[in-house]
Protein backbone atom coordinates (compact mmCIF):
# COMPACT_ATOMS: atom_id res chain seq x y z
CA UNK A 1 0.00 0.00 0.00
CA UNK A 2 1.31 3.24 -0.47
CA UNK A 3 1.62 6.10 1.86
CA UNK A 4 -1.96 6.39 3.01
CA UNK A 5 -1.68 9.38 5.98
CA UNK A 6 -3.41 11.42 4.32
CA UNK A 7 -6.20 9.18 3.65
CA UNK A 8 -6.41 7.99 6.80
CA UNK A 9 -6.35 11.56 8.59
CA UNK A 10 -9.16 12.42 5.87
CA UNK A 11 -11.34 9.76 6.99
CA UNK A 12 -10.67 10.76 10.95
CA UNK A 13 -11.46 13.87 9.67
CA UNK A 14 -14.92 12.50 8.40
CA UNK A 15 -15.73 10.77 10.66
CA UNK A 16 -14.84 12.23 13.92
CA UNK A 17 -16.68 15.57 12.43
CA UNK A 18 -13.48 17.42 12.59
CA UNK A 19 -9.92 16.55 14.61
CA UNK A 20 -9.31 20.31 15.64
CA UNK A 21 -9.73 20.36 19.30
CA UNK A 22 -9.56 16.87 20.00
CA UNK A 23 -6.51 14.38 20.54
CA UNK A 24 -5.12 11.15 18.95
CA UNK A 25 -2.74 8.41 19.79
CA UNK A 26 0.31 7.08 17.51
CA UNK A 27 1.44 3.92 18.40
CA UNK A 28 4.77 2.92 16.26
CA UNK A 29 8.28 3.16 16.04
CA UNK A 30 8.91 7.32 15.20
CA UNK A 31 9.27 7.36 11.33
CA UNK A 32 6.12 6.11 10.89
CA UNK A 33 4.77 7.99 13.11
CA UNK A 34 5.84 11.48 11.52
CA UNK A 35 3.72 11.71 8.85
CA UNK A 36 0.73 11.16 11.01
CA UNK A 37 1.87 13.71 13.44
CA UNK A 38 2.90 16.59 10.84
CA UNK A 39 -0.82 15.85 9.22
CA UNK A 40 -2.48 16.20 12.40
CA UNK A 41 -0.51 19.13 13.79
CA UNK A 42 -1.94 21.21 10.57
CA UNK A 43 -5.64 19.64 11.64
CA UNK A 44 -5.34 21.51 14.53
CA UNK A 45 -5.41 18.59 17.34
CA UNK A 46 -5.27 19.45 20.58
CA UNK A 47 -3.03 16.93 21.70
CA UNK A 48 -1.10 13.82 19.99
CA UNK A 49 0.06 11.43 22.05
CA UNK A 50 2.83 9.33 20.93
CA UNK A 51 4.48 5.63 22.03
CA UNK A 52 6.75 3.07 20.45
CA UNK A 53 4.01 -0.05 21.73
CA UNK A 54 0.27 -0.19 22.85
CA UNK A 55 1.75 -1.23 26.78
CA UNK A 56 0.20 2.32 28.23
CA UNK A 57 -2.79 2.23 26.01
CA UNK A 58 -5.35 1.29 28.52
CA UNK A 59 -3.92 4.63 30.31
CA UNK A 60 -3.94 7.01 27.43
CA UNK A 61 -7.53 5.60 25.71
CA UNK A 62 -9.37 8.58 28.32
CA UNK A 63 -8.02 10.96 26.56
CA UNK A 64 -8.36 10.37 23.18
CA UNK A 65 -10.78 10.28 20.15
CA UNK A 66 -8.29 8.99 17.64
CA UNK A 67 -5.93 5.70 17.79
CA UNK A 68 -3.64 5.41 14.81
CA UNK A 69 -1.74 1.85 15.51
CA UNK A 70 1.24 1.57 12.75
CA UNK A 71 3.85 -0.96 14.26
CA UNK A 72 7.37 -1.72 12.53
CA UNK A 73 6.73 -4.13 9.43
CA UNK A 74 7.86 -7.53 9.61
CA UNK A 75 11.67 -8.38 9.39
CA UNK A 76 13.75 -11.40 7.96
CA UNK A 77 16.95 -12.06 10.66
CA UNK A 78 20.06 -13.50 9.15
CA UNK A 79 18.87 -16.95 9.25
CA UNK A 80 16.02 -15.72 6.51
CA UNK A 81 13.10 -16.53 9.52
CA UNK A 82 10.46 -13.67 9.69
CA UNK A 83 10.42 -11.63 13.01
CA UNK A 84 7.50 -9.71 13.51
CA UNK A 85 7.67 -7.25 15.73
CA UNK A 86 4.38 -6.43 16.61
CA UNK A 87 2.86 -6.64 20.05
CA UNK A 88 -1.02 -7.00 18.84
CA UNK A 89 -3.20 -4.54 20.90
CA UNK A 90 -5.95 -6.37 22.58
CA UNK A 91 -9.96 -6.31 22.51
CA UNK A 92 -9.34 -6.52 26.20
CA UNK A 93 -6.79 -3.21 26.81
CA UNK A 94 -8.69 -1.74 24.85
CA UNK A 95 -11.88 -2.00 26.92
CA UNK A 96 -10.19 -1.14 29.99
CA UNK A 97 -9.34 1.80 28.08
CA UNK A 98 -13.04 2.51 27.24
CA UNK A 99 -15.01 2.05 30.53
CA UNK A 100 -17.53 4.61 30.99
CA UNK A 101 -16.60 6.26 27.80
CA UNK A 102 -19.25 8.18 26.14
CA UNK A 103 -17.69 9.03 23.03
CA UNK A 104 -16.57 7.44 20.16
CA UNK A 105 -13.22 6.04 19.86
CA UNK A 106 -11.79 5.56 16.28
CA UNK A 107 -9.23 2.97 15.53
CA UNK A 108 -6.79 2.72 12.42
CA UNK A 109 -4.62 -0.49 12.44
CA UNK A 110 -2.38 0.15 10.13
CA UNK A 111 -0.05 -3.13 10.13
CA UNK A 112 -0.70 -5.50 7.10
CA UNK A 113 -1.64 -8.10 8.80
CA UNK A 114 -3.36 -6.62 11.57
CA UNK A 115 -2.23 -5.54 15.11
CA UNK A 116 -5.65 -4.97 16.55
CA UNK A 117 -7.65 -7.90 17.64
CA UNK A 118 -10.51 -7.67 15.76
CA UNK A 119 -13.34 -7.73 18.77
CA UNK A 120 -12.51 -4.52 19.66
CA UNK A 121 -14.67 -3.28 16.87
CA UNK A 122 -17.19 -4.97 18.60
CA UNK A 123 -17.33 -2.95 21.81
CA UNK A 124 -19.59 0.03 22.35
CA UNK A 125 -18.12 3.44 21.00
CA UNK A 126 -15.83 2.04 19.33
CA UNK A 127 -15.11 2.02 15.32
CA UNK A 128 -12.49 -0.32 14.16
CA UNK A 129 -10.90 0.40 10.54
CA UNK A 130 -8.52 -2.86 9.33
CA UNK A 131 -6.21 -3.40 7.04
CA UNK A 132 -8.74 -5.33 4.50
CA UNK A 133 -11.15 -2.29 5.54
CA UNK A 134 -8.88 0.59 4.61
CA UNK A 135 -7.74 -1.79 1.26
CA UNK A 136 -11.34 -1.73 0.37
CA UNK A 137 -12.06 1.81 0.90
CA UNK A 138 -8.36 3.06 -0.82
CA UNK A 139 -9.43 0.85 -3.82
CA UNK A 140 -12.64 2.52 -4.43
CA UNK A 141 -11.31 5.75 -3.83
CA UNK A 142 -8.88 5.15 -6.43
CA UNK A 143 -11.57 3.98 -8.95
CA UNK A 144 -13.44 6.99 -8.57
CA UNK A 145 -10.19 8.64 -9.12
CA UNK A 146 -9.53 7.24 -12.59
Amino acid sequence: MHDVAPEVVSIADACLGGLQGRSALLIGPEERRYPYMQLLKRAKMKCVYQEDTPARVPYLLPYVQLLISMPAPPTYTTTGTLTTPTPTLSAASIAKGCAGRHTPLLIFDLAPSGSVEELAGLLPAVCLYTPDDLRTILAKTDLKAS
